[in-house]
C-alpha cells in the first residue's frame, strides 16, 4: 500500500478532520492488526458488532505509533498519539477512502460475485489480465465489506487491470461493496444455497448477487452463467450488455466436450481449445466465464488461452495431490450443497480407483441444515463410490439418507479422529480420495495424516 497523500487529503476523502497533528504531514499506509505495531505507523481503529480497535489506543500510544484514525468522540482514548484523523465511522471511512483511491486509476476492473466459484474465477481472470500487464487483485480472502477497501488500496500506478471477488453474507453487502471496485465487467458465477443461515433462503441469495449488475457503468457488460436457472431470469431482467457462459445450447460462450487436460470452448461459431489442467466440469465453466469477461473488458484468444493454461487451482479447493499411489483431491477450504456435488462429480469421473469420498458438515446453512445432507447422502449413494467417509454433527443426516439410499461401504462417526486409521489404510493401498467439508472441520488435519 502506498497511497502518497497528505493527512489533509486522506481526512477529506473519508470525511473525516486532521483533529491533531501536521495536516501536510504524509499519509501513506497504515494497518489494522495491533500485532503489527512498529514506531511511526498509523493505526486504523476499526469497530464490528463485538470488536472495537480503539481499546487498543493507550496500548499502541505507549507503543510509540505516529497516528491513528478514530471514530468522533475516541480521540481522548489516542492521547500521546500525534497524527490524529477522527470520522463519523470508521469502517465507513475505510470505504471511502478505498473508493476516492480507485477513482484514482481509469482501468479496466472487472467483478466477480456468486455463490461458488468467484475466487477460482477471479484466479483464472487474473492470469488472463497479467498476460496484458501487471494486476491487481484480492490477496486471499479480502472480499467483503471489511476485506474489500484494503484490496483496491493496493491498486498502484504498476497497474494495468485489476480484477476482485466479493463476498457477502447478508442482502446489500454487495451493493455495497460493489460500488466501491466500480467494474466495468460483472461476472455472476452461480447462485446456490449458501450461508443462508443469514441469508434465509434461496431468492434472497439470486437478490444480493445480482447486486453486481447495479454498479456497472452505461456501456459495462454483465456476464452470468445461463445454466443457473435463478440467473436466466436476467435474460428477460437485464436490459444492458450481456455475454452469457455455460454449457448449455443457449450459451453465448459454451463448453464443449474436450479431452482430460484441455478446455473447448465456442464463442459466436468458433471453436478455441487450450491446455487447462483445473480438475471437474464446474472449473471448465469457471473458465468459460472468465473467457467472456476478458473478451468483454477488451483482450483477445490470445491471452485468453495463455492465462488459462497458467491457471492452477487454488490451495483448498480442487488441489490434487499424489501420496503414494493414492490421487487425493483436497477440496476443503468451504463447502455447501452445490460445491460438494460438483466435487463428488469430479471424484465420480475420475479413472483411478478405488474411489473414496471424504465428506464433512457444511456450515452456516441454518435451518436448512438437515435437509441439504440429506439430499447429499443420497447424491453420494447414487455415485455407486467404492466407499464414503462421513464425519461432523450434521452430516449424520448423510450417513443416514445414504444407508436408506443404498450405499453399501458408509462409515460415519462424528469426530474424524474415530475412522482416520481406516482412512490410512485405504489410502496407502491406493485410489483417487475427495476429502470435502466446511473449513471449520479441520479437514487439513486429514491431508496431513494421509
Amino acid at each position: 500500500m502506498k497511497l502518497d497523500l497528505s493527512w489533509e487529503q486522506a481526512a477529506k476523502a473519508m470525511g473525516g478532520r486532521v483533529s491533531s497533528g501536521n495536516p501536510q504531514a504524509r499519509f501513506d499506509s497504515f494497518f489494522t492488526d495491533s500485532r503489527q505495531a512498529a514506531p511511526g505507523a498509523v493505526f486504523w481503529a476499526l469497530e464490528g458488532k463485538a470488536h472495537d480497535a480503539h481499546k487498543f489506543l493507550p496500548e499502541l500510544a505507549r507503543a510509540g505509533i505516529g497516528g491513528a484514525v478514530v471514530r468522533q468522540g475516541k480521540a481522548d482514548m489516542a492521547a500521546g498519539i500525534a497524527q490524529i484523523i477522527e470520522v463519523p465511522d470508521t469502517l465507513a471511512a475505510l470505504q471511502s477512502l478505498s473508493a476516492y483511491h480507485r477513482n484514482r486509476y481509469n482501468i479496466p476492473v472487472a467483478a466477480v460475485t456468486g455463490t461458488n466459484g468467484k475466487s477460482s474465477t477471479k484466479e483464472m481472470l487474473k492470469s488472463i489480465f497479467s498476460q496484458k500487464g501487471r494486476t491487481c487483485a484480492n490477496q486471499g480472502n479480502l472480499n467483503n465489506q471489511y476485506g474489500l477497501p484494503f484490496s483496491l488500496l493496493e491498486l498502484g500506478p504498476e497497474h494495468a487491470l485489476a480484477v476482485f471477488e466479493l463476498g457477502a453474507s447478508r442482502k446489500g453487502d454487495i451493493e455495497e461493496i460493489a460500488r466501491l471496485a466500480k467494474p466495468w465487467v460483472a461476472v455472476i458465477t452461480n447462485v446456490s444455497a449458501a450461508h443462508l443461515e443469514f441469508f434465509g433462503d434461496l431468492e434472497t441469495v439470486y437478490r444480493t448477487k445480482i447486486e453486481i449488475a447495479d454498479s456497472l457503468p452505461p456501456g459495462g457488460t454483465l456476464v452470468y452463467n445461463c445454466d443457473d436457472p435463478l440467473l436466466r431470469r436476467l435474460d428477460a431482467q437485464w436490459g444492458g450488455n450481456r455475454t452469457t457462459f455455460g454449457c448449455g445450447e443457449a450459451a453465448q460462450m459454451r463448453v464443449l466436450d474436450g479431452k482430460e487436460g484441455e478446455l473447448a470452448l465456442s464463442y459466436q461459431g468458433a471453436e478455441h481449445r487450450m491446455p487447462f489442467s483445473a480438475p471437474g466440469r464446474h472449473n471448465r465453466v469457471n473458465a468459460a466465464g472468465a473467457a467472456a469477461a476478458a473478451l468483454a473488458i477488451g483482450l483477445g484468444w490470445k491471452e485468453i488461452g495463455a492465462g488459462l493454461s497458467a491457471y492452477k487451482p487454488l490451495p483448498g479447493r480442487l488441489q490434487v495431490e499424489k501420496r503414494g499411489s493414492a490421487t487425493i483431491i483436497f477440496d476443503a477450504y468451504n463447502s455447501n450443497p452445490a460445491s460438494a456435488k460438483a466435487a463428488l462429480d469430479t471424484l465420480a469421473s475420475s479413472a483411478q480407483g478405488p474411489r473414496v469420498a471424504v465428506l464433512g458438515d457444511m456450515k452456516e446453512l441454518g435451518a436448512h441444515s438437515a435437509k441439504y445432507h440429506r439430499e447429499l447422502g443420497a447424491y453420494a449413494a447414487s455415485l455407486k463410490l467404492d466407499k464414503i467417509f462421513m464425519a461432523g454433527p450434521e452430516m449424520r443426516h448423510g450417513y443416514e439418507t445414504a444407508l436408506e439410499s443404498g450405499a453399501q461401504a458408509a462409515t460415519y462417526d462424528e469426530n474424524f479422529a474415530q475412522w482416520l486409521p481406516q482412512l490410512k489404510d485405504a489410502a496407502a493401498a491406493g485410489g483417487t480420495f475427495l476429502l470435502k467439508a466446511s473449513r471449520a472441520m479441520g479437514f487439513e488435519e486429514i491431508l496431513k495424516q494421509l
